[in-house]
């Protein structure tokens, strides 16, 4: 099947380059591997734009030394309250903007993401196509 990442999170991920040049990106995904199509995941491109799926969740690598302090980019991200931001997965956290919005809760999923964050965006076109720049 054809897919493609979500245009915001392309748009996140050039802005985080911009600030962070030399950062590591050994943890940074999009696609889904064999794990993730096996259950429900915004790594799967299962949104449709036509015949094109589209991924709609993206992980960034934690590398302070080299300027991408990941709880700073969370931390950002949680209170700009962006109505793109369907939920955000760091550090044993899990944030939802619509299911308890906005509080933190245990996250106890496998991946403890602890090496890098995790970010989705809405289903709707508006918000995963938006190329608005992020408030980091």
């Amino acid at each position: 099947m054809a897919w493609r990442v979500a245009k915001s999170l392309i748009r996140l991920r050039e802005q985080i380059n911009e600030m962070a040049p030399d950062r590591s990106k050994a943890s940074d995904g999009t696609i889904g591997d064999a794990a993730h199509a096996s259950r429900s995941s915004d790594h799967n491109p299962w949104v449709k734009d036509g015949n094109i799926g589209v991924v709609t969740a993206m992980d960034i690598t934690n590398d302070i030394v080299h300027g991408c302090d990941a709880q700073a980019l969370v931390d950002a991200l949680v209170a700009s309250r962006d109505p793109r931001i369907k939920y955000i997965i760091w550090n044993r956290k899990k944030i939802n903007s619509r299911f308890q919005p906005w509080v933190w809760r245990n996250y106890t999923g496998v991946n403890p993401h602890t090496k890098h964050f995790h970010l989705s965006v809405q289903p709707d076109k508006a918000s995963y196509d938006s190329t608005v720049p992020w408030q980091l």
